[in-house]
């Protein structure tokens, strides 16, 4: 119930409600919790993402969502996003799509000999799909339209990402799109929601299954490695580890994470 009266001198302009900024990207609604926050929703993908914008964003609808609670930091997650030397072993059939990834790379130059395959397009130097692949599914086909105005190198690629650090990144299939946002629930609790957006009249005609059970067997395939790797973190002998040549984006997420170390600083 409202107090009848108030203490002397009291004015309730002076305890407003706390501001947030808000601004929206693609259909998104992004909200910044900082006090004096200096970035809009579209500035803080990162620059060296991928470019979405010949795919419909603003118009897709969601087809599945799927919400996970991951028993693992968040920053762990981000880690083992921003590397493939697990691929090989955690992720045997994304690995046989993306045969690059079965290489432990995520790119054409991660490959510390890249030049000499500089002009192969292979899919294991150039990062396409296996040959006869079209899109991220069970059997590497599409299930639904396609996206008409994609270009034919984004078609060919197979997968386009977009990095929002700390909480979200965006991928862009051929016949589909996914986000993956993440939540802290805690030191050791990180909450995963991915949802598959599709142009509303494919919905209909579209085997959803066929797609989003791939998409949530790498899902589930990170999280547990991620869960695994939270409980090494535990041991009285670790201290610190080495990264790899491969690692670089790696690196970069540290560097990222040190920027932003006050404003972070409560989620270890």
């Amino acid at each position: 119930m409202p107090s009848k009266s108030l203490p002397e001198g009291f004015d309730k302009a002076d305890y407003p409600l706390y501001r947030v900024a808000l601004s929206v990207w693609r259909g998104f609604v992004f909200i910044n919790l900082a006090e004096h926050p200096d970035s809009s929703a579209e500035s803080s993908f990162d620059r060296a993402s991928g470019d979405l914008s010949n795919w419909p964003l603003e118009t897709l609808v969601t087809g599945h969502r799927l919400t996970k609670v991951m028993n693992c930091n968040w920053k762990i997650f981000w880690e083992n996003f921003n590397e493939c030397l697990h691929c090989p072993g955690v992720h045997k059939d994304l690995s046989r799509l993306v045969p690059i990834y079965g290489r432990g790379l995520m790119a054409r130059h991660d490959d510390p000999e890249w030049a000499r395959h500089a002009d192969n397009d292979g899919p294991e130097f150039s990062g396409r799909l296996r040959a006869g692949a079209e899109t991220w599914s069970r059997d590497g086909h599409v299930h639904g339209p396609v996206f008409s105005g994609l270009t034919p190198a984004e078609r060919a690629a197979g997968q386009t990402y977009a990095t929002s650090l700390p909480s979200m990144f965006v991928v862009g299939h051929i016949d589909y799109m996914r986000t993956v946002r993440l939540a802290p629930l805690g030191p050791e609790q990180t909450e995963l929601t991915a949802e598959w957006l599709f142009a509303p009249d494919a919905l209909g005609k579209t085997d959803i299954d066929n797609i989003v059970a791939f998409g949530t067997q790498v899902l589930e395939e990170d999280a547990a490695i991620c869960e695994v790797n939270q409980k090494g973190l535990r041991s009285m002998r670790h201290q610190t580890g080495v990264l790899m040549p491969e690692e670089y984006d790696l690196h970069r997420f540290h560097d990222w994470l040190r920027g932003h170390h006050t404003e972070f600083q409560q989620s270890k």
